[in-house]
């Protein structure tokens, strides 16, 4: 049982970190997917320890489940504030416009 969450927290983890890349869409996907990954990878580990095999492909997960995290989660704030920045320079662009008219 660890293995198979393990192999889900190394793929989630992946896909985390292509979802970073794909703008605020992707961001706010990845993030989800990506703690979901460090949370897999984190019970794989202990499980695998458990029955005493190998845990290399459980830090494996971990270490890219982590950065997945952080890279979307970054992602996830900066995007946020550009859209937050753009909305207010669309409402001012268009306050400016109905005063000329």
């Amino acid at each position: 049982m660890g293995k198979n969450k393990t192999v889900a927290g190394f793929v989630l983890g992946i896909v985390g970190v292509v979802l970073t890349f794909l703008g605020a869409v992707g961001s706010i996907i990845g993030l989800p997917v990506a703690v979901v990954g460090l949370v897999l990878s984190i019970q794989g580990r202990k499980a695998l320890k458990e029955n005493e095999q190998p845990t290399g492909l459980a830090t494996a997960a971990f270490i890219i489940s982590i950065v997945a995290t952080v890279l979307t989660g970054i992602s996830f704030f900066t995007c946020g504030i550009c859209v937050l920045c753009a909305a207010g320079v669309g409402s001012s662009v268009n306050s400016a416009f109905n005063s000329m008219l």
